[in-house]
Order: structure tokens, then C-alpha cells, then sequence
């Protein structure tokens, strides 16, 4: 009797060998090289602001039922919705008045007339 129950046995396949290295053979994507420095203070700071209470606002509105369902932390956990809902409403503040601050700076990138393409459409 062979000390070897299969003798017989196919080989392992080896990836590499049949699509290469990935790790060596994928693109190079250049970083690009912009510092933070680069961005105007306002938007900066109202980016990282927004960042900061979505987080907020998700951690509270989904941690707050789980408290309810699970342990039964009535008090606690309809104050993390709270406290989530709060956070959501500031991040939509602080959007909309971003945009609205910041209204006619696009505006005036955009086309001259834009009547023109209005009576297209009623037409």
C-alpha cells in the first residue's frame, strides 16, 4: 500500500502565473499636488464642518433605535435620534447657506442669456 492516499493529485493553481503580478503590473496613478492651503478658508471650514456633524447625525440616528430595540434605553436612545436629527438639520444649514452665499459667484461663470434655452422648452 502507497504511504501517499493520492497520488494522483492535480497541482495547486498558481494565479500568477496565469495573469502576472498584480501588485507590479497595475497602473501608477500620479497623487496629485494640491495642499490644503490651496482651498479658500470658507469652504474649507465649511467642509469640515459638514463632514463632521454628518457623522454626527448618522452615528445618532442609527445607534438611537438600536438602544431602543435591543437594551430598551428609552431615554438614551431617543436622545441620540435627537441629537441626530439636530446634527442633520445643521449640516442642511450649513449647506444652504453656503450655496446661497455663494449663488452668484457661479452664476456668473455659466452663459449670459439663458432666456434662450427656457423658450426652447415652451415652444
Amino acid at each position: 500500500m502507497p504511504s501517499d492516499p493520492w497520488p494522483e493529485e492535480p497541482k495547486q493553481p498558481e494565479p500568477e502565473s496565469r495573469w502576472g503580478n498584480p501588485e507590479d503590473d497595475l497602473p501608477r496613478v500620479p497623487t496629485p499636488d494640491t495642499d490644503e492651503t490651496d482651498v479658500d478658508p470658507e469652504v474649507l471650514e465649511t467642509f469640515w464642518r459638514s463632514v463632521l456633524l454628518a457623522n454626527v447625525a448618522v452615528l445618532g440616528v442609527a445607534l438611537g433605535p438600536m438602544l431602543v430595540y435591543f437594551r430598551g434605553q428609552w431615554r438614551f436612545g431617543l436622545a441620540a435620534v435627537a441629537v441626530g436629527a439636530i446634527a442633520g438639520l445643521r449640516v442642511y444649514q450649513h449647506y444652504r447657506a453656503f450655496t446661497s452665499r455663494h449663488a452668484g459667484d457661479t452664476a456668473s461663470d455659466g452663459p449670459e442669456d439663458t432666456d434662450d434655452m427656457t423658450d426652447e422648452r415652451n415652444v
